[in-house]
């Protein structure tokens, strides 16, 4: 019994830096400030460039720090299988431990490969540091994960300037540069053993970072410009769980669902009669909405609401096309409505592309059919054709172009550089949150939706089933944020440009890897070069 406290104990202390990194990252993410985000990693580098320990160690350190940040930040997938897998919480812990073991493995991955290139390449402890970093950076871009999120992302959490400079670099180009600032950090731990040398040199990093903030505020200017506005009515029902599963699989709530937006509808435009356009969220109408089905009871229903306002609706709903096999299981899609008053589809719908894994549809059912009998409360829709805009003739001479997303759809930056290159004047999030309570997703999902208005320049509304409903506009200021899980309505004006230009990020996307791989080449020549005088 000793000995075994006596072995627990010593690898406590062995992977002490390890732990420390994993909570400095997890409680300096959304949605928490970002205290740490410039040193969050610089324990586990410097411990493991500093000591000659076996790759399995080193592997099994940098799984720790990844166990521990997913711990903290991403809770919230153990109530998300409860609530939407309607699991058992034992279960459901079991699940957020799986999805801690295996979610962020680019982290380990990424100081395993330095520590190998820094024996195999015979690398200072320095340099080693920079060659993780770029790793780190470069590995986040292209591992398979359910959130895709990076550091970048809390300086829009906390409004740091410096976030502007994503139109440039992306968020991920961001994050690359918290990187680079966790490796000076690292550097400066180990080169310079005097304390008041320590703190100058890294108080010249926050000077940097200051400076950098600094520059973000006034290239963040440029974008107070506009040459229209409209205004936008935004509907948040706060439908529970139970009520949307029940009506997606038609076992009634529906008649329920869509008199509760429409009496909040009517609540809108009672306060705000100028509203020019309404967007509900995700499946707001939990019904088919192509109009093959407009003689149907629910779509009456909703015209004859819409009819009073005489102003289009933006909506999610259900798509089907008008002759489809019924003896397929894809033949439904979660899709985006441009609706007239009078109920008639002013552009095609958009259909989602980017589904969510069992949520959406259940990996492998097309080869396993049987699947979808086993796990028949998981949905199972078609895919839709990628980035679309949706058409509104405002008037005569006046078209406005809508960049739709559904759901997570919000955080691939790919997808609203594609919006973007097709021209859309606005981009629209519609999304349900509902799945996951009051824990961080909401606000993390919120901040990483907005971030594409700074890369593309492009003003982002989000409507919410359940919150957080908001718009941000081409300069990155927030407007009035929703409450979470409570109705609530709003109008926002929002200001855009007719013919805004494309940013370098929407042109060029992540071009900084071109960079990041150059400099990572350069340490390795540079280390090949000393170990050859060393040895000369």
């Amino acid at each position: 019994m000793i000995k075994t406290l006596q072995f627990f104990k010593y690898k406590a202390y062995e992977f002490r830096w390890a732990l420390l990194s994993g909570i400095l990252i997890g409680t300096s993410y959304i949605p928490f400030p970002p205290w740490a985000v410039l040193f969050c990693l610089a324990p586990l580098w410097i411990d493991v460039v500093k000591n000659t320990e076996n790759l399995r160690t080193t592997f099994a350190k940098g799984w720790l720090t990844q166990f521990v940040l997913t711990l903290i930040g991403f809770h919230w997938i153990a109530y998300t299988a409860h609530e939407f897998g309607q699991l058992p919480w034992s279960v459901s812990i079991l699940a957020l431990l799986l999805f801690c073991a295996f979610m962020h493995l680019y982290i380990p991955a990424a100081v395993t490969l330095g520590k190998w290139l820094q024996k195999k390449f015979q690398l200072s402890a320095t340099s080693t540091l920079f060659v993780i970093a770029i790793l780190h950076s470069l590995l986040e871009r292209v591992w398979p994960v359910i959130f895709d999120w990076n550091l970048g992302y809390t300086l829009l959490w906390q409004k740091l300037p410096v976030y502007h400079f994503a139109d440039v670099l992306g968020f991920l180009g961001l994050s690359a540069l918290l990187l680079l600032s966790n490796a000076f950090v690292g550097k400066i731990w180990i080169d310079h053993k005097d304390s008041k040398k320590r703190a100058l040199r890294l108080s010249a990093i926050v000077f940097v970072f200051l400076v950098l903030n600094f520059a973000g505020y006034f290239h963040g200017k440029y974008w107070n410009r506009s040459d229209a506005s409209v205004k936008i009515g935004i509907v948040q029902a706060n439908i529970g769980n139970l009520e949307k599963i029940y009506a997606e699989q038609g076992r009634g709530y529906q008649d329920t669902i869509i008199a509760k937006f429409l009496s909040l509808t009517d609540e809108l435009m009672a306060r705000h009669p100028d509203t020019q356009v309404l967007i509900w969220p995700e499946s707001a109408y939990p019904d088919y909405l192509d109009e093959h089905y407009s003689n149907s009871p629910n779509y009456q229903h909703l015209v004859s609401g819409l009819s009073k306002h005489q102003i289009p609706l933006i909506t999610g709903a259900y798509s089907k096309d008008p002759r489809t096999d019924e003896n397929k299981d894809r033949n439904s899609y979660n899709a985006l409505f441009l609706l007239s008053p009078d109920g008639r589809n002013l552009d095609k719908p958009y259909r989602k592309t980017e589904l969510l894994a069992f949520g959406e549809y259940l990996p492998l059912s097309d080869t396993f059919p049987i699947l979808l009998k086993w796990l028949p409360f998981v949905s199972n829709f078609g895919r839709g054709q990628g980035p679309e805009v949706l058409e509104w003739n405002v008037s005569n001479d006046d078209q406005l172009l809508w960049g739709g997303q559904i759901c997570y759809e919000g955080l691939y930056p790919g997808f609203s550089r594609q919006l973007s290159k097709k021209k859309a004047n606005i981009l629209v999030n519609v999304t349900n949150d509902s799945w996951f309570g009051k824990t961080f997703e909401p606000h993390q999902h919120l901040y990483m939706t907005l971030a594409r208005t700074i890369e593309t320049r492009r003003p982002l509304v989000r409507s919410t089933n359940t919150g957080i409903s908001t718009v941000i506009l081409a300069n990155g200021d927030v407007l009035q944020q929703s409450p979470l899980h409570e109705e609530w309505v709003g109008q926002h004006t929002v200001p855009y440009l007719e013919r805004a230009p494309q940013t370098l990020y929407v042109l060029f996307g992540n071009f900084d890897w071109i960079l990041w791989i150059l400099v990572l080449i350069a340490i390795l020549v540079r280390g090949v070069r000393n170990a050859k005088s060393r040895d000369a």
